[in-house]
Formats: C-alpha cells, sequence, structure tokens
C-alpha cells in the first residue's frame, strides 16, 4: 500500500491561542515525537512539524500556535490533542484559501468559551 502525504497550504490557514503562563518552548515540548518533530527557529520561537502540518510556536500568555494545516476542518483538533492532553486551553481559527473564517472552536477545559 502506497500512503501520500497530506498536501499542505500555500499560507498560513491556522491560528491559535493558548491562554497559559509557560512560554513558548515548554509549549513546544509538548508536541512530541514520533508524530511531530520540534525546533527552535529564532531566538524565541519554535517549529514544529508533522506529516498534516506546519506550525510555529511564539510570544506568550497568551502563546500563539500557528501555521500550515492540510485539511485543516480534519486536523485542526489533532493539532491541539497535545495542549488539551497536558490541561491547556483555548481557541483556534481555520481559514479557507481565500482567507475567510470556516471554522472557530475552542478546545481544552471542557471547550468552555474563557472571557
Amino acid at each position: 500500500m502506497i500512503h501520500t502525504m497530506p498536501e499542505l497550504p500555500a499560507q498560513t490557514n491556522f491560528c491559535s491561542a493558548v491562554q497559559t503562563d509557560l512560554q513558548p518552548e515548554e509549549i513546544a515540548r509538548l508536541f512530541a515525537s514520533p508524530v511531530w518533530r520540534v525546533r527552535k527557529c529564532s531566538w524565541t520561537d519554535y517549529e514544529a512539524i508533522s506529516d498534516f502540518a506546519e506550525l510555529v510556536i511564539e510570544a506568550s500568555n497568551p502563546v500563539l500556535v500557528h501555521g500550515l494545516v492540510a485539511d485543516p476542518t480534519v486536523n485542526a483538533d489533532r493539532v491541539v490533542e497535545p495542549l488539551v492532553a497536558a490541561g491547556l486551553y483555548g481557541s483556534f481559527e481555520v481559514y479557507d484559501d481565500g482567507h475567510a473564517l470556516i471554522l472557530e472552536k475552542p478546545f481544552g477545559a471542557g471547550d468552555v468559551r474563557y472571557g
């Protein structure tokens, strides 16, 4: 059987805000092997890459996780799985090729909206 890799979009289509006091480095450590490969990509930012996403993890309070996600309406929940497993919460947005918002969803902490 031949497995094909999902195609990543040409531009950012996934943006999330993780409501936490943790630093980007600590968030990056949650994206573990074998699904994710993580590296430092600047003085302060991290990159997490998988077969279905290429993400940048940056800023703090909230920590921003954004980037390219293949078939984002299916894979966006997979992106936030490590965050939810760590007890973190926030929300994410998914955009189509025309930059229109197609999905907005809270995650973690019972998926309760925060204020």
